[in-house]
């Protein structure tokens, strides 16, 4: 595992539902600026890795250290300020709310210093970033429209937004094409490298052709636990990962 220019370290982390192991004894490093895909069959342990390192889920076992700080028991809102974005499986918006709306929410909590509920805001900076923002990502056409109301590729592509709009250090994205078609994935994928020059990623798409296409390096894994990681090509190439994911057929 690197360390020494790793932004996110994960060490012999073990998450347990009762008797089931759900992550098991997992290790990996991200360095500044890399996109990292995990992948694996349902069921392998990646949402459940990706709710440890976000802190929505405690660590049975393990450390997680994020810039060189251990996160291993910070609540998620404290790794938030840290630097640190999600975006969920299931998307996670505010449905009455305009999308212009949703995106300012998330404006103003990146730009929100302390959780103090009467911490003075520059409404007029939340304002531009927000504008700025819509700007740059001009792909949602109504920023009038109730998030409710969009189809749901509309909304995977505005809480991926919204996780954006916080510039973390380190973005988490949890299936961010599912349910999407082949023009809303060519999106996604300008959209994420687009803002990727500056941040580290790290997503979960059960999309391979995706994955190959977007990811520096891949970490596979099954039944919780790591069983190959490398460049795209070396996974492609990996037997093992072949017989896991693919069942041999390829």
């Amino acid at each position: 595992m690197q360390t020494d220019a790793a932004i996110l370290e994960v060490h012999n982390v073990t998450r347990q539902f009762g008797g089931l192991t759900a992550v098991n004894k997992v290790s990996l490093s991200l360095v500044p600026g890399e996109i990292r895909a995990l992948i694996g069959p349902n069921g392998a342990g990646k949402t459940s890795l990706f709710n440890l390192i976000s802190g929505v889920l405690p660590c049975s076992s393990g450390q997680i250290r994020f810039k060189g700080e251990d996160i291993t028991h910070l609540p998620s809102y404290r790794r938030f300020k840290l630097g640190m974005g999600r975006s969920f499986q299931i998307v996670n918006l505010f449905a009455d709310l305009t999308v212009e709306e949703n995106v300012r929410i998330a404006v103003q909590a990146a730009l929100k210093r302390t959780t103090h509920p009467f911490e003075w805001i520059d409404h007029k900076a939340v304002l531009q970033r927000m504008q700025d923002v819509l700007a740059q990502f001009n792909w949602i056409k109504d920023a009038q429209a109730k998030a409710g109301s969009l189809n749901y590729a509309e909304q995977k592509k505005l809480e991926t937004l919204m996780a954006l709009t916080s510039n973390p250090d380190l973005l988490l994205l949890d299936e961010p094409t599912a349910g999407i078609d082949e023009e809303d994935i060519a999106l996604m994928i300008e959209m994420i490298v687009s803002s990727s020059e500056n941040r580290t990623i790290l997503l979960t798409d059960h999309d391979i052709r995706f994955v190959m296409k977007i990811a520096d390096r891949i970490t596979v894994l099954d039944q919780g636990a790591i069983i190959a990681e490398g460049t795209p090509e070396e996974i492609a190439a990996n037997p093992l990962v072949d017989e896991v994911y693919f069942g041999g057929s390829r």
